[in-house]
């Protein structure tokens, strides 16, 4: 287990967000979303092992309100995956259609949407990789 419990994984994964969610290119993701009125969050992250859950929602400010665990939000995307897959996809070490074709991941919502996304995160995974090494947390990294 990458982390050692739920608190960790938000220090890190959550932190880790927090860190981008103004930048030029989140606001970008959000733009290019086309978000449908019928959900009030984009995605909602579903971790286990630790358990826990990561909710982007629009901000007012065009980037991302990040929410560390529940939530009454409804996301229009869900992905669940253990806390290890999810340190791994943000490192850019996983691909998503591979891991959903394995079950490492499990998608609801508009797939196809999650696709059009996936190209234009590709500016995070080495910025996750440099915030864990920012936080000493060489053990997560791969």
């Amino acid at each position: 287990m990458p982390f050692k419990d739920s608190d960790d994984m938000y220090d890190i994964i959550g932190g880790f967000f927090e860190t981008v969610k103004d930048s030029e290119q989140t606001r970008q993701v959000v733009e290019n979303n086309e978000a449908d009125e019928a959900y009030d969050a984009l995605v909602t992250f579903v971790y286990h092992n630790p358990e826990g859950k990561v909710t982007w929602i629009e901000g007012t400010n065009g980037g991302l309100e990040v929410i560390c665990g529940e939530t009454d939000r409804t996301p229009e995307m869900e992905f669940e995956q253990t806390a290890d897959v999810g340190n791994q996809f943000w490192q850019g070490k996983l691909d998503l259609t591979q891991a959903l074709a394995r079950q490492q991941i499990q998608a609801r919502g508009p797939l196809s949407k999650a696709m059009k996304i996936i190209p234009q995160l590709d500016w995070i995974y080495p910025k996750y990789r440099e915030y864990l090494q920012e936080k000493d947390r060489d053990d997560l990294l791969l």
